[in-house]
């Protein structure tokens, strides 16, 4: 999703559609991976888990192979964009059971990697989607399609590595109802929703945010890497401090107020320092991101209580964060420039900080309940 961001102008163009329907090729993948979350349990009690995540990385390479031919088709690229969702939306809560059933004494190490590599990828999508396409002659739809080799290589590392797995479902005991009556629960998927909306919105828009306040394209997919780069020390440090202090909360207060005064900065006075400003932001939104995802996998006891955790927060999460790239697109429609798009997801980032506020410490509810 992220090798849209520095294509999206291009798409607009070439496609001649609004930026509200471009939004849609982020928006569909995001809100699919809340709609479809709750099938993930389903389908690994009836088939397994390992056999799932490896059907859905298959999905995944054959969304990527149709976006080597939407270079003049926008249902094409919508279409890649609904089925690349699908197979996100039931891989994404199956990796805290993954992580919980193959590093059970190791979790900080299995969880850490996993965070880091989320932000590792975002900013290589961003980094070389430009590049790719520069070699192959200016074509986005071969940029685009390229990055379905990770998810070819994924297929083949599980074949290689589960093969005798791929065949054990999960007994149907193990089922769990989703932790619809824990108030902590529903905190960190309010808490999920509005950081997957900033993080998703800015994703697509922020290279189009600061071509249009004068960046060359090159420069603008820069900074958006230096914001996804940057990422990785947030996705490293955040969750391990939160690990260490006694209040969580107070962290995670601290760090949701300096994201809100530096989307204020980008927002409005986008060129001031834009490679620190954004330096910033990427370790504070992708360190809370990444202490979001990494929660199910820490707060529960089984794969299964994982997995279940991490589809609720899937489900209303992606559902509720996943149409803020539509409304900035059509912000930008409506006011012809990001300023009060941005603006408004400082406001989200706002909402993140009450949130936080209200969060009992890990120690007083060290476990979701139903």
């Amino acid at each position: 999703m992220t090798s849209i961001a520095p294509v999206m102008e291009s798409i607009v163009q070439d496609l001649s559609i609004s930026r509200a329907s471009a939004g849609l090729i982020t928006t569909i993948p995001v809100l699919l991976m809340g709609l479809l979350a709750p099938l993930a349990p389903i389908l690994v009690r009836r088939l397994s888990q390992d056999f799932v995540l490896t059907a859905t990385m298959a999905i995944l390479s054959f969304a990527f192979a149709l976006r080597y031919f939407s270079q003049s088709s926008l249902p094409l690229l919508l279409t890649s964009a609904f089925i690349a969702g699908s197979g996100i939306a039931i891989a994404g809560p199956l990796m805290s059971g993954f992580i919980k059933q193959y590093f059970a004494n190791k979790m900080g190490v299995a969880v850490t990697i996993y965070s880091v590599s989320i932000s590792i990828g975002a900013s290589l999508a961003v980094a070389l989607t430009i590049p790719i396409i520069k070699i192959n002659g200016g074509q986005w739809g071969v940029g685009l399609a390229s990055w379905g080799v990770l998810s070819i290589m994924a297929v083949l590392v599980l074949l290689i590595f589960l093969p005798t797995s791929l065949k054990k479902p999960l007994s149907l005991a193990s089922h769990q109802k989703l932790p619809l009556r824990s108030l902590k629960a529903w905190l960190l998927t309010l808490f999920f929703a509005a950081q997957a909306g900033i993080f998703y919105a800015l994703s697509t828009w922020i290279v189009a945010h600061y071509e249009q306040v004068g960046f060359s394209l090159i420069k603008a997919s820069m900074l958006a890497s230096v914001f996804m780069g940057s990422g990785i020390i947030g996705a490293l440090v955040i969750p391990l401090l939160s690990s260490q202090i006694s209040e969580r909360r107070k962290l995670i207060v601290a760090v949701t107020l300096t994201s809100t005064l530096l989307l204020l900065c980008v927002a409005w006075a986008p060129q001031w320092k834009p490679t620190i400003v954004l330096c910033f932001l990427g370790v504070t939104s992708s360190g809370t991101f990444a202490l979001a995802l990494s929660l199910p996998v820490l707060e529960s006891d089984s794969p299964q209580s994982a997995s279940q955790l991490s589809s609720m927060m899937s489900f209303f999460g992606y559902i509720l964060g996943g149409i803020a790239p539509l409304l900035i697109g059509t912000g930008r429609d409506i006011t012809g420039s990001f300023y009060w798009p941005f603006t408004f997801l400082s406001v989200l980032s706002l909402s993140m900080v009450i949130i936080a506020i209200f969060l009992p410490n890990a120690e007083a509810t060290a476990k979701y309940s139903d």
